[in-house]
């Protein structure tokens, strides 16, 4: 019984789909005249949601030949959907991933590699940094072209640090002293030096970055096999638990923005994202490189990359359609970073002088200067499991118990490794 109901449930959400979100044989490509009608997914909300769907309403009103249906929902959701309706005419001719994802989609044969399709684009390798380009490959094949990258910075309050006697060159620490006389400097009665969420994505982000910093890894080089839970792994983990024993952070923080924001603490890190509501706040700030305070240099980052799922009876029409629009979100990438703060990921782009001119360039600057470092979670399946997306996964939450006070960081670290080599099949 259980399993007719879970066949009619599958049914019921691919004919959803075709209904609501998917292309129907009536309206797809067509070579006497009509327009190509291909379908977009992404799992975007908020401002990156509407950023996006007014990229292809520009797309859609600029030419006569294409017509683009934006569909996006949390990316939960969307992948949910994407499983019911891959390989049919209800799934979609594009969608927007992450890097983590395409070794989980190629993995299925729900996506296609992009090596022959970006020979008839002009995209090219030499155009992104090797480290964003190449975290885009699944088994040296490109399943996804990064449309941005995001990564760590310090948004820094200049009228407390202006309060400190200090400036925001102060803030481009190099050494673990280095920050711990800057969060001495900031901190006083009413405000703390900087945030920490105590059961937040963004803290495990942070030791990613640290942890890459003290020369660790987090898996093997086959990726079969834990190794944050190291001298290194400790070492940054007990870094980031002493900006609260210390009193640089407040104890079980909830929202290190709002805190920011409000004036309770003198700097947050955060991704190129929370640019635009940094600007749209009174607050005199600017931002500054993720903290290099444990040797070598490195920050956690990712992409929003674009990939097209697999489906057997793509049309050459709507090939050639989905090239073209590939083509044209990558080139015109400048209006995506424009509305959403992110970082595009095209080098051509960043450096033309109409991304240059805007007023939120000097903030992504901080971001910029971190390109040829940034740090991508592993590229295998379980990153989805034991990532910083996942709300249950174990080393996220042995990060927050360490900075909860709850566990030491080398026992913390041993129990989420053992979990991180079952997830991997050990």
């Amino acid at each position: 019984m259980k399993k007719l109901v879970s066949i009619l449930l599958t049914i019921m959400m691919i004919g959803t789909l075709a209904a609501g979100c998917g292309k129907s044989s009536e309206d797809t490509k067509s070579s006497d005249g009509e327009k190509v009608k291909l379908t977009f997914w992404a799992g975007l909300t908020g401002d990156d949601q509407q950023a996006m769907a007014d990229m292809v309403k520009q797309f859609n009103s600029e030419q006569d030949k294409i017509e683009v249906d934006f569909y996006s929902v949390t990316w939960g959701e969307i992948f949910t959907k994407l499983s019911a309706a891959s390989n049919t005419e209800s799934g979609p001719d594009v969608m927007l991933m992450h890097p983590t994802d395409l070794s989980t989609y190629a993995g299925k044969d729900m996506i296609v590699p992009l090596d022959d399709l970006i020979k008839t684009m002009d995209v090219n390798q030499e155009d992104y940094s090797d480290v964003i380009w190449k975290g885009n490959q699944v088994d040296g094949q490109q399943y996804g072209i990064p449309l941005d990258f995001h990564c760590m910075s310090m948004f820094i309050n200049l009228d407390s640090f202006e309060a400190a006697g200090l400036t925001a060159e102060d803030a481009k620490v190099t050494s673990v002293d280095e920050f711990n006389a800057l969060c001495e400097k900031l901190k006083t009665d009413d405000q703390y030096a900087v945030g920490l969420g105590s059961n937040y994505a963004h803290t495990y982000r942070y030791w990613y970055g640290l942890l890459g910093q003290a020369g660790g890894s987090f898996l093997d080089e086959d990726m079969t096999k834990a190794e944050f839970n190291s001298e290194a792994g400790a070492k940054a983990l007990d870094f980031l638990a002493d900006w609260v024993a210390k009193g640089y952070a407040p104890e079980a923080e909830a929202d290190i923005d709002a805190d920011w924001l409000g004036g309770t603490t003198a700097m947050v890190i955060e991704g190129p994202w929370f640019t635009p509501s940094a600007m749209a706040s009174d607050l005199n700030f600017t931002t500054v490189p993720f903290p290099q305070v444990l040797g070598e240099n490195s920050v956690w980052g990712s992409s929003h990359t674009i990939t097209v799922p697999k489906y057997d009876k793509r049309s050459d029409e709507e090939t050639e359609a989905t090239q073209e629009f590939i083509g044209w979100v990558v080139e015109n990438s400048f209006n995506w970073a424009a509305q959403s703060g992110q970082i595009p990921a095209n080098q051509k782009v960043r450096d033309s002088e109409e991304y240059k001119a805007l007023e939120m360039y000097q903030y992504a600057q901080a971001f910029i200067d971190q390109a040829e470092y940034v740090k991508y979670e592993p590229l295998c399946p379980g990153t989805s499991e034991f990532g910083a997306d996942n709300e249950l996964s174990p080393v996220a939450n042995a990060v927050y118990s360490v900075i909860s006070k709850e566990k030491d960081s080398v026992s913390a670290l041993d129990e989420a490794a053992e979990s991180v080599d079952k997830i991997l099949g050990n």
